[in-house]
């Protein structure tokens, strides 16, 4: 499915390293970071000029650049005449009114968070993953570019002012609970962090924010959920949509507060909490608000909303209304006039969650085309999402399990040209280890579906990442 995250300008792009940011080092300091080019377009006004890849632009007309949306936002609002500042030279050029650099800066270096949270997934993830796993991100700019969720408490006055100025909207924040000592709790602070005077001045401020509460069973459902509704409500349209989503526990919580996993039946009691309150507010103020993450439908056994309930989607990237987009997608692809040619057998995988609807779908196609539950081993029984599934799970689960001639990856759950899983191991690896063709699936269900009927046999094609 494709992100519904637009950049912030075209003037210049920046890159989304593997996992957001694989060889960016971690920090959180006022300092400036380096503005360093990854890439130049070629025949773009950066070309022109003479900018390289490894060139580090430290000023734009004079201004001081902290971070490479800087450079965006400047590079918005100067006029014709331009000078850029590198580590080595000045360039002055004339640029013509919005002409783009065509320019691909490094990673943002993440700001990280100091909280502890109860739940967080950091927390629980085994020393033998990807050292950038281990980085707590608390970063707004993260948030503005890439959809990443923050929890406000690490954000400074001069962070406050910076995202109002340059109207860095919408952003992703992490909510869990409005009530002061229940947040305190949940976000493993020493005392309140003015959560709510902060949602305030930004929405005042027309930043558009999307909420999410992870929700914890026995610690922040129930009225205190309602609660939390209930105040992010009073800063509507400003708090545009909630989104609730079940907690993750891992087989890594050693020496972590305890908590209750997710059930089904904990699941059918929280839809059968929020569905009222969602009719109620769709009457209201004509959206639902509050959307329950697609794993707790898929875990309570229920119907899955049609579209009209998700609005615009606005919570899509966190698996709200997932589920919903694949089946629309894939109806129409199977109502297309595609003809269908010959294709070698093969295996369709995706993780436990998601199995059912994806055989369904498959099993529709008439093809000869095995779909594959896979476990996460390397996580554990607790989760259960196709995107958290590494490379070392898929080959476990296919050395005895595999059908056909080649095997179909959800793409969610591999990132970067070099198709990257969380546990380092790439496509190619999945590929040599098994033996076959590993082809990723692409995020568009209508993709994957004219694929499928169209291709006499997999080698050489791909789907689109």
């Amino acid at each position: 499915m494709s992100s519904t995250k637009k950049q912030f300008s075209s003037s210049a792009y920046v890159h989304k390293a593997v996992h957001e940011y694989r060889h960016a080092p971690a920090h959180r300091s006022g300092e400036p970071q380096k503005v360093r080019v990854l890439s130049v377009e070629p025949g773009s006004l950066a070309d022109r000029i003479g900018l390289k890849p490894g060139d580090e632009i430290h000023e734009l007309n004079g201004n001081p650049l902290l971070d490479v949306i800087d450079f965006q936002f400047n590079a918005a609002t100067i006029g014709r005449r331009t000078t850029i500042q590198t580590q080595d030279r000045t360039i002055t050029f004339v640029r013509r009114e919005w002409e783009s650099f065509g320019l691909e800066f490094e990673p943002v270096e993440p700001l990280t968070c100091k909280n502890q949270c109860v739940f967080c997934f950091v927390h629980q993830s085994p020393k033998n993953v990807r050292g950038s796993l281990h980085i707590k991100d608390e970063d707004y700019r993260l948030s503005f570019l890439f959809g990443n969720y923050l929890t406000l408490t690490n954000v400074d006055e001069a962070e406050m002012q910076r995202i109002i100025q340059q109207r860095l909207s919408p952003l992703y924040i992490s909510v869990h609970a409005t009530e002061r000592e229940l947040r305190r709790q949940l976000l493993g602070i020493d005392e309140y962090d003015g959560f709510m005077a902060k949602v305030e001045r930004l929405a005042k401020a027309n930043i558009q924010l999307h909420g999410q509460v992870v929700l914890c069973p026995g610690l922040n459902d129930g009225i205190h959920l309602e609660r939390t509704v209930e105040d992010l409500l009073k800063f509507h349209p400003g708090v545009a949509s909630l989104a609730i989503v079940p907690v993750g526990l891992t087989q890594y919580r050693n020496h972590l507060p305890r908590l209750t996993p997710f059930t089904p039946e904990i699941a059918r009691q929280t839809i059968a909490h929020i569905t009222p309150i969602q009719r109620k507010l769709k009457r209201r103020i004509g959206s639902p608000f509050a959307f329950l993450g697609d794993e707790i439908y898929i875990m309570a056994g229920a119907e899955i909303p049609p579209s009209s309930h998700y609005a615009d989607f606005p919570q899509i990237e966190n698996g709200v209304g997932m589920v919903r987009t694949f089946l629309t997608q894939f109806n129409a692809a199977l109502r297309s006039r595609i003809a269908t040619r010959p294709m070698k057998s093969g295996t369709i995988c995706t993780g436990k969650l998601f199995y059912p609807y994806l055989k369904d779908c498959v099993d529709r196609l008439g093809m000869d085309l095995k779909t594959v539950a896979v476990e996460s081993k390397f996580w554990g029984p607790g989760i259960g999402v196709a995107g958290l599934l590494t490379g070392g799970d898929f080959i476990k689960s296919l050395k005895s399990n595999l059908y056909g001639d080649f095997v179909v990856l959800p793409s969610e759950s591999m990132v970067g040209d070099d198709y990257l899983f969380l546990d380092d191991l790439t496509m190619k690896d999945v590929e040599r280890e098994l033996g076959v063709q590993v082809i990723p699936s692409g995020y568009d269900a209508r993709d994957f579906v004219k694929f499928i009927r169209t291709t006499p046999g997999a080698h050489g094609m791909r789907v689109p990442c």
